[in-house]
């Protein structure tokens, strides 16, 4: 397996991040043929509001955390999706940046 972790930290607060998580969901879903799962509302390790999105397909897996500073993503590539992964990290993080833009 390989692993993908990328992180941003935001000023936009957890409003507006809850909407760039939901725009990344939407395009992971139509673009991706991921399936998603969204789970608002939790509490994390230091005690912050936390959302976090579970997405996963054949050969990926993965989620998106999402609080009032901060942007976690971790993504497991499976096997074949290994070989992939420079071009995956490249679009995944681009395509985060735009939405923090």
């Amino acid at each position: 397996m390989s692993e993908i972790l990328i992180q941003r930290t935001h000023t936009l607060g957890m409003e507006k991040a809850r909407a760039i998580a939901a725009k990344w969901q939407q395009e992971a879903q139509d673009d991706w043929g991921m399936d998603c799962t969204y789970v608002a509302n939790q509490t994390n390790e230091q005690g912050e509001l936390q959302d976090r999105l579970n997405f996963e397909r054949a050969g990926a897996s993965g989620y998106l955390e999402v609080t009032a500073s901060q942007l976690t993503m971790k993504l497991e590539l499976g096997f074949l999706m290994a070989s992939f992964k420079d071009k995956i990290e490249e679009k995944i993080t681009s395509n985060l940046d735009k939405l923090l833009a």
